[in-house]
């Protein structure tokens, strides 16, 4: 999907799912079933326009198809290691996040009040796969992105860790990510894919930036070339380990300024948004 720069969605169209690219003030539906996969993995051209929509007749969904998997990266931005007092890692540290995990633009977060006191937010860069990828090389990886959206990797982090045994001072902790990361609509992914030539020229470049706004207040702000591992070598060591498939989503990590380095946790009615350089903002409410 090289050959044109567009915003890939999901919606919601009188009960019925389907694929369209944005149009200005429309929406082109492409494919009248809930199959982003097929999309991502064909040209453009292959999806010609099949009926025109009022963007406001419909409801904008998470760009997420639900057999996808979500991996998500630890600690690959330079200053969020500091942070959190944590050596960079000698490669990628990956953890895996489930679809029911996610809400889209304007959607609500769900705080899981009954499991966390300590609901965090994490603003990240996603690239979503193209192509069914194995063994991908540096080189080459980035020819199997589709594209680029927004990302909140909503974090749990009194349930972050596990004692081994008796709990206490003496303790030893294990982590356990899948708790901490895993609630079910504690996270955000949108609100289109952004496809094209020129995002793909900006991932090599490393030229984008993440920014992080909590109720307007600016928290988190880097550029992609902060990161210990590029998006290339993210690929290459995931794609060594298993088949990645089309729609598949990759976080690439967050910079410095989570709520836990602050103190600073998710509370009810906050506003959450998250700007990727040069694509529309991800925005969600605290529920």
């Amino acid at each position: 999907m090289n050959n044109a720069n567009f915003h890939l969605g999901r919606y919601l169209v009188n009960g019925q799912t389907v694929i369209g690219r944005r149009a200005g003030d429309c929406i082109d539906v492409v494919c009248e079933n809930d199959d982003l996969p097929l999309v991502l993995g064909n040209p453009p051209s292959d999806f010609p326009a099949k009926r025109r929509l009022a963007a406001a007749d419909v409801q904008l969904l998470a760009p997420l198809d639900p057999r996808a998997r979500v991996f998500a990266i630890a600690i690959n931005y330079h200053a969020h290691g500091a942070e959190a007092k944590a050596q960079p890692p000698k490669r990628p540290l990956m953890f895996y996040k489930a679809p029911s995990n996610f809400v889209g633009h304007g959607g609500r977060l769900n705080p899981n009040k009954q499991l966390t006191a300590k609901f965090d937010y994490e603003g990240e860069i996603a690239v979503v796969i193209g192509r069914s990828c194995k063994n991908a090389t540096v080189d080459n990886a980035l020819d199997f992105v589709a594209g680029i959206c927004a990302f909140d990797d909503g974090s749990a982090r009194d349930i972050s860790k596990v004692a081994l045994g008796q709990a206490g001072p003496t303790a030893t902790y294990w982590p356990d990510w899948t708790a901490n990361k895993g609630l079910d609509g504690g996270s955000a992914l949108g609100p289109t894919i952004a496809c094209g030539p020129d995002i793909l020229a900006q991932l090599r470049a490393r030229s984008l930036h993440i920014t992080t706004r909590l109720n307007g207040e600016q928290v988190q702000h880097e550029s992609m070339r902060e990161m210990i591992f590029s998006t290339e070598q993210i690929i290459a060591t995931l794609s060594s380990y298993m088949t990645l498939l089309p729609g598949d989503v990759i976080a690439t990590g967050t910079p410095a300024g989570v709520g836990v380095a602050r103190n600073r946790f998710l509370t009810t009615g906050d506003t959450l948004e998250i700007e990727v350089s040069g694509l529309d903002t991800l925005r969600v409410t605290v529920g």
